[in-house]
């Protein structure tokens, strides 16, 4: 009589091999979801940039509001965007006048934990005038959370503070 079929030692062979690829590969997915989502702060964080240089140029040293840069912050499940510590950002046109210091004219701060990144930490750009003919404006990156910076390696590109005074 001949059977057909798998004997329990095979089956149970089977489950521990699939058991331990899932115990690699889960965390490995679940980090990839933490950065896809950070990835976002680059792209908000570059078009607020892109959007405040060209208004520094076009009105002579000043640095304006989001509003009138024309700055949208992304619709986000993930992060909560700030100017100046307002959520959303202010409703005034005004520019922003700095003299010698600096302001958080741009922050967002995630709504949940990404994996070992806590939720309400904060990735910010300080902006303040340039004394080197270089750059008009200044971009300092203060991320809150060292845990953090790993998801945002590309987020601490944007820092031009720390290329002129090096």
């Amino acid at each position: 009589m001949e059977r057909k079929g798998f004997t329990l030692i095979e089956l149970m062979a089977v489950i521990v091999i699939m058991g331990v690829l899932a115990a690699v590969a889960i965390p490995k997915v679940f980090g990839q979801i933490a950065k896809a989502r950070a990835s976002e702060l680059y792209s908000a964080a570059g078009t607020y940039i892109h959007l405040q240089d060209s208004y520094n140029i076009q009105y002579h040293d000043s640095i304006g509001t989001w509003i009138s840069i024309g700055y949208k912050p992304p619709i986000s499940n993930s992060f909560k965007y700030f100017e100046n510590n307002t959520e959303g950002g202010i409703t005034s046109t005004t520019a922003i006048f700095i003299d010698d210091g600096e302001t958080a004219a741009w922050k967002a701060q995630n709504i949940s934990d990404l994996n070992d990144c806590n939720a309400r930490s904060s990735w910010q750009l300080d902006v303040s005038k340039s004394t080197n003919n270089a750059y008009n404006i200044v971009y300092k990156v203060v991320i809150s959370d060292v845990t953090c910076e790993a998801l945002t390696k590309k987020f601490e590109a944007l820092d031009t503070y720390n290329k002129i005074s090096a």
